[in-house]
């Protein structure tokens, strides 16, 4: 199982896709200049963090890539790349409006010619368990709205697919709760000191808890 240690995560910047509201997946879509402005706002939440990320891990993807490289501006941490954290391949899916396939972010379906569910969470579980190994924290680790829904399903969570651009996500140990491990905190870069309990993984656990 992945280790149960302090760490970071965060959804890139807007890309090209998002703003055309089309599915990306394992398609390379570039940041768009409000994507880039986004993450230059991630700076100064990070800047105002008292733990600092000490290692910045991203996926494969172009779009991961830059956001963690504008990110890493203020901390110049080191920085490595982990394809296993890359975007749920959608098959078929992919370049397909939104509309069009909206249920994938509210359900696990296997697109055609794309990932299973589950092998896209054991792909993500190998990616996050080697982020937390091996690398000094707490690690910042920069990736996809789906790597957030898939490191829930790792634990039997519902997440729905609601995870912002650019919003940062702290996890930290908490070892009594049997359900998921962590206790997650989000932050607004509108407000650098801004910083609550997560209602999609709160929500996710009690309803686990609860079945």
């Amino acid at each position: 199982m992945i280790p149960s240690k302090a760490f970071y995560m965060i959804r890139h910047g807007e890309t090209e896709a998002n703003a055309a509201r089309i599915m990306a997946g394992s398609m390379d879509t570039p940041l768009t200049e409000k994507g880039r402005l986004q993450a230059k706002d991630v700076q100064r939440v990070v800047e105002n963090l008292e733990i600092k990320p000490q290692t910045l891990v991203h996926s494969h993807l172009s779009r991961a890539r830059d956001t963690a490289r504008i990110i890493n501006e203020v901390l110049g941490a080191p920085m490595y790349e982990n394809p296993d954290l890359g975007e749920f391949h959608a098959g078929e899916w992919e370049g397909v409006p939104y509309e069009e396939c909206n249920r994938i972010f509210y359900g696990w379906e296997t697109p055609p010619g794309g990932e299973t569910p589950d092998e896209f969470t054991n792909r993500i579980q190998r990616g996050k368990s080697h982020s937390l190994e091996s690398y000094d924290g707490p690690v910042l680790i920069v990736c996809h709205g789906g790597v957030f829904r898939g490191f829930g399903r790792i634990y039997g969570l519902d997440v729905p697919g609601v995870f912002k651009n650019c919003h940062l996500y702290e996890f930290q140990p908490d070892p009594d709760n049997s359900v998921f491990p962590w206790r997650v905190w989000s932050y607004g870069f509108d407000q650098e000191d801004f910083r609550e309990e997560s209602s999609v993984f709160r929500d996710a656990i009690q309803a686990k808890a609860c079945a």
